[in-house]
């Protein structure tokens, strides 16, 4: 195997000039779309943390959107549970109502049974 050193100690001038000239070359070849590949490469790098922000944007939006639907649903529970205590109020104003419509119809029936037991004995 031939060293660098080697190499260049059995090398002339021109053999070097003729490796700097290839070496030259090979980078006019190459260097241009590997500019551009690197100008390619950065612009969809850019693009990618664009849609990269755009997503996370759109997934906080979602979230909002899905505590949003849970307040909704709490809201319609509140709804909900407002009918049913409408309703039972309603029904313990009724049976309120009914007990003292019995408790006064009790009283009634009680002053009556005292007359009649308050009489029956000065009629005998």
């Amino acid at each position: 195997m031939a060293t660098t050193e080697n190499v260049q100690e059995n090398s002339t001038p021109e053999d070097m000039k003729t490796v700097q000239l290839l070496a030259r070359g090979l980078m006019e070849i190459y260097e241009p779309p590997l500019v551009s590949l690197n100008t390619h490469l950065k612009e969809l790098t850019d693009k990618q943390d664009a849609v990269h922000t755009m997503i996370c944007s759109e997934r906080r939006r979602l979230e909002d959107l899905q505590n949003d639907a849970m307040l909704d649903a709490l809201l319609a529970d509140i709804a909900t549970n407002k009918e049913k205590l409408s309703a039972i109020s309603g029904s313990m104003m009724n049976l309120h109502k009914r007990v003292q419509s019995l408790q006064m119809r009790a009283a009634n029936i009680e002053k009556v049974a005292k007359s009649k037991v308050s009489q029956k004995p000065q009629s005998s």
